[in-house]
């Protein structure tokens, strides 16, 4: 990890607000400072589903090495086929050694088996007549029918996955059919998350939103959680927690805001640095960040709907950069036209939640407005400049969409 070099001197913010509030350029460059991607370890490749190989795989020779039969059939010349038709039936020798094609001779062959020398096609079975100890051929074959060619699928040291995105199944049977049985994989990023507990007595009639939420956001990312805590609103423990070793981040969710009760920040403050308090964003402009013995620390705002913002634009970007994978926002994106103005202020980049109505984004309140309820009623977000006063009705925009996830497209933020 990379320690703040010019740490910032810290204020306390309880009471009075936030004075100045840092762009969101500013705080995605502090993050990629303090996310340098981990060494890697090996797994065997039938567990690797998921993780994010340390370099590229690259093909260790052609695939397939030789000319490779690419269907049942019989393996011929092609040229010795012209002419061939249901009246002018041509005879071929049956041949059992496969080795090498003998003149006007045809080897029967299965998909996936080596071509005979000589053989430049295969006849399928519905175009021979298959007698004692010979073979008529019914119809021609085209040059290269039923072949697949030394390299067609791959040349020797070409790239076949790529080291940016967790690995699918395909690729881990590409690798296995190499010979291959363990992989070079990034070492997953290690998280403490610590729940801080509820700030008023409505609050704790509801259930827990933020610790599900956010263990199936750091899985998703690549993360495992190492240790959590639940319920800290002393900053003697929630600082005790923040200093304690053996994680590579360290996330707190909760009390980080303005009020006479948001100790998360003086806890970070205790025994690390506080390097950012108040990012140009909402929903979730009280997130912080900073570090405590090289190890980040990030600091989430308690409310559901700020969590989940701040955690997909700040936090996971730290989680997927740690263990390898592209910083991009996890989403596919659908460009879409406005359907109803979409609100913003000036100087704060807003994510606003929308539904795809008739291929038109219609935004579901403003961005700083509603809970968790409208992200999970929305198909996705639009994320709108910091210049920006929002969108007018057909103006295009980009979707970012919840249900499709993506791990190599996006836009970076």
């Amino acid at each position: 990890m990379i320690p703040d070099m010019h740490p910032r001197a810290f204020r306390d913010v309880r009471l009075e607000g936030f004075a100045n509030r840092t762009s969101m350029d500013e705080a995605a460059k502090w993050i990629d400072s303090h996310s340098n991607t981990f060494d890697s370890e090996e797994v065997l490749v039938e567990m690797a589903a998921g993780r994010v190989l340390a370099k590229p795989f690259l093909s260790p020779k052609d695939m397939p090495p030789t000319d490779t039969a690419a269907m049942d059939g019989y393996a011929l010349r092609c040229a010795e086929t012209i002419g061939a038709g249901s009246y002018n039936p041509l005879p071929f020798c049956t041949q059992e050694d496969q080795r090498a094609l003998q003149p006007s001779s045809a080897v029967l062959v299965s998909s996936g088996t080596p071509m005979p020398q000589g053989a430049d096609a295969i006849a399928s079975f519905d175009l021979a007549r298959v007698g004692t100890d010979t073979t008529d051929l019914i119809g021609p074959v085209a040059p290269g029918a039923g072949v697949s060619l030394k390299g067609k699928e791959a040349r020797e040291g070409t790239p076949l996955v790529d080291s940016s995105r967790p690995l699918r199944p395909s690729d881990l049977g590409v690798i296995s059919s190499f010979g291959i049985t363990v992989v070079n994989v990034v070492r997953r990023p290690r998280v403490r998350l610590i729940l801080t507990g509820c700030k008023s007595s409505s609050d704790c009639e509801l259930g827990d939103a933020n610790g599900p939420m956010l263990r199936a956001l750091i899985a998703r990312d690549g993360a495992v959680i190492e240790t959590s805590a639940y319920g800290l609103s002393e900053q003697s423990a929630i600082a005790e927690l923040i200093a304690r070793p053996e994680v590579d981040v360290v996330l707190v969710c909760g009390l980080t805001g303005t009020g006479p009760d948001d100790v998360a920040p003086l806890a970070l403050a205790a025994v690390g640095n506080l390097s950012i308090h108040g990012i140009a964003l909402q929903p979730g402009e009280s997130t912080g960040m900073g570090t405590v013995g090289g190890v980040p620390v990030m600091l989430l705002p308690g409310s559901p709907l700020h969590c989940l913002c701040a955690y997909d634009l700040l936090f996971g970007r730290l989680i997927r950069r740690l263990g390898g994978r592209s910083s991009q926002l996890p989403y596919r994106i659908r460009n879409a036209k406005v359907g109803r103005k979409i609100v913003s202020s000036i100087g704060n980049v807003e994510l606003c939640r929308v539904r795809l109505v008739s291929g038109e984004a219609i935004p579901l309140g403003s961005a700083g407005s509603g809970g968790l309820v409208s992200a999970a009623r929305a198909e996705g977000f639009v994320l709108i400049p910091a210049p920006l006063e929002g969108y007018p009705p057909g103006a295009s925009v980009s979707v970012y969409m919840y249900d499709e996830a993506n791990d190599m497209e996006g836009e970076c933020i």
